[in-house]
């Protein structure tokens, strides 16, 4: 068997020779090895331990329409005024209505889900849909797994509550206060990042759970990295996702005129990994989406709404393939909206089929790349956003995901980084 530099894909392992040694990680059994060669007899042993066996996936037919998990957009409404936001939110105060967000949590728990999870979520601040967040927790709390992800900015009460009733929730902030207040202000321009650390501070009073915040690294701020993470020790921060800017949303508008920029690969790289790093040293955990599925390689599709195994409801009531084309003030909308919720989901089935199996077995280029179980093309908004075309990959995320693999890898080998 003749091992490249260039990783390769045999069965379900990545290979590759680097520095006289040959690294294999199984996608199938989690497993990485180092050799100095592959002979026959260490190529049996490989085998006998679960390398180079075939994945198998479980792609949801469109036809079933078996969604594993429910997300809500509840709503455009918005107390921040962030200044990349991807959905603009706070274009205007529309909300969900309460009987709409009880039909939708009806439904998908009447198809008896086998891990059932509602994820409170929007194209604005979600915890400013009080009325509609407490109704359906009160009445199916005993029946579904809550995830909330809000902005910070949110009354002690309201935050206690939420806690009481045992919804995990993440917050989204971007460092120390003259980062944050910058990239995140309040939508009257004044400072929020205080009220953000007062909701950290309640939560890690109130609640058991891990402390897991969301944070977007611009081309200003990727060289504050070690600021950002060293802040984020003394709010005793127990995940960090990273993600970096894109040019979505507000960014893509620049209607204030911010010069914001994302990241050039290289300085993002060099960032995640002094991100990894420290999450070594203060054994934190540490996100970056384009890699999630490093260790779950489940599907062909990037996300579960574009897959089927999500289904997401605006406020509206109009359903979205995408969580990030909210409603029909994104440019996108004719493309990712499949349909309408009444007393049923009625869904366009002609469109929901086909952005379903929009899989990376669609993707010409995707077909001899080691890495496309786990970069899958890159987010479906994001293709279609840059390129148009829903079969041309994400190649920031292609070649994040391509540098990025072999590197954790051998950190994953050697033990440096487990």
């Amino acid at each position: 068997m003749n091992i490249s530099k260039n990783p390769d894909l045999i069965g379900d392992t990545i290979v590759f020779e680097d520095g006289g040694n040959i690294f294999l990680y199984s996608q199938n059994q989690k497993k990485v090895a180092r050799l100095k060669e592959l002979n026959r007899e260490s190529l049996e042993q490989l085998k006998n331990s679960g390398f180079f066996a075939n994945l198998s996936y479980a792609i949801v037919d469109p036809s079933i329409k078996k969604f594993s998990n429910l997300m809500l957009l509840l709503g455009r409404n918005c107390i921040m005024g962030c200044i990349y936001c991807y959905a603009n939110a706070g274009i205007n105060k529309e909300l969900m209505d309460q009987e709409l967000a009880d039909r939708a949590v009806a439904l998908y728990l009447s198809a008896r889900p086998e891990k059932p999870k509602v994820t409170l979520f929007g194209g604005g601040e979600p915890t400013l849909n009080i009325k509609a967040i407490k109704k359906i927790i009160e009445k199916y709390n005993d029946k579904t797994r809550w995830v909330l992800t809000t902005c910070g900015v949110i009354s002690k009460h309201f935050l206690e509550w939420l806690i009481i009733h045992n919804v995990d929730i993440g917050f989204s902030i971007d460092g120390p206060a003259h980062i944050h207040n910058y990239l995140r202000p309040l939508k009257s321009g004044r400072p929020s990042s205080h009220l953000v650390e007062n909701s950290i501070a309640i939560w890690k009073q109130k609640s058991d759970k891990p402390l897991t915040v969301r944070t977007t690294i611009t081309a200003e701020t990727v060289n504050n990295i070690e600021e950002i993470l060293d802040y984020f020790s003394k709010l005793d921060v127990q995940t960090v996702h990273l993600e970096a800017l894109y040019n979505l949303g507000r960014v893509a508008l620049n209607e204030h005129n911010f010069d914001l920029k994302q990241p050039s690969l290289s300085e993002w790289i060099n960032a995640f990994i002094k991100a990894l790093e420290w999450g070594k040293r203060t054994n934190r955990k540490v996100k970056v989406g384009a890699l999630s599925y490093l260790f779950n390689p489940s599907s062909l599709s990037y996300c579960g709404p574009m897959s089927g195994r999500t289904i997401v409801v605006n406020h509206q009531g109009f359903l979205t393939a995408c969580s990030e084309v909210v409603d029909d003030t994104d440019k996108d909308w004719d493309k990712f909206c499949i349909g309408k919720i009444n007393n049923r989901l009625e869904i366009n089935e002609q469109k929901f089929s086909d952005l379903a199996k929009l899989t990376i077995n669609e993707i010409s280029d995707c077909q001899k790349c080691f890495a496309r179980y786990i970069c899958r093309g890159g987010c479906a908004h994001k293709r279609f956003s840059e390129n148009g075309d829903l079969k041309i990959p994400d190649q920031r995320n292609c070649e994040l995901v391509k540098t990025m693999i072999p590197i954790l890898v051998k950190r994953m080998a050697t033990g440096f980084y487990l």
